[in-house]
């Protein structure tokens, strides 16, 4: 520095700086990122993408390995296990879902089957006035027996 010369003025923002790491997509189309995971679509699963992250900024990009933007999420807090997923994710994920699925009556498990009549039967005895009160045992005896006791024997 000569005699004289100032030194210019501090910029008006930081110089941005960019985290940018590869990650492998999972079978469920997620990436994980900071402890949190965020969807891509369903097309990438087990490939790799990049997520750059802004530092300071609110959420994260990212793009496939050629550079092509695929995703853009609000960045949650870092370690909360979130999953965030976009509608047009969860839409092209199920898609794909339903049409590798075999035709006809979803599985028993999946469907959503009111109780039949023996079940609301019993669900009446158990809550009627009339039904049979149970014994209460009263444990007082055994929390005494136990005091001062430090072995089993």
């Amino acid at each position: 520095m000569r005699a004289g010369e100032r030194l210019r003025p501090l910029p008006p923002i930081a110089f941005p700086v960019v985290v940018t790491e590869p990650r492998t997509v999972s079978r469920q189309a997620l990436i994980h990122w900071r402890g949190n995971r965020y969807s891509v679509p369903p097309e990438l699963a087990m490939g790799t993408v990049n997520v750059h992250q802004v530092l300071g900024a609110d959420h994260i990009e990212i793009t496939t390995t050629s550079g092509a933007a695929v995703a853009r999420h609000r960045l949650a807090e870092p370690g909360l296990g979130i999953t965030q997923r976009t509608d047009q994710h969860v839409t092209a994920l199920e898609t794909i879902a339903l049409a590798s699925a075999p035709p006809g009556r979803p599985h028993r498990r999946k469907e959503r089957i009111p109780p039949g009549t023996a079940a609301l039967a019993a669900a009446r005895a158990l809550t009627s006035p009339t039904a049979p009160t149970a014994t209460v045992i009263d444990l007082a005896a055994y929390e005494q027996a136990a005091k001062n006791r430090n072995t089993l024997t």
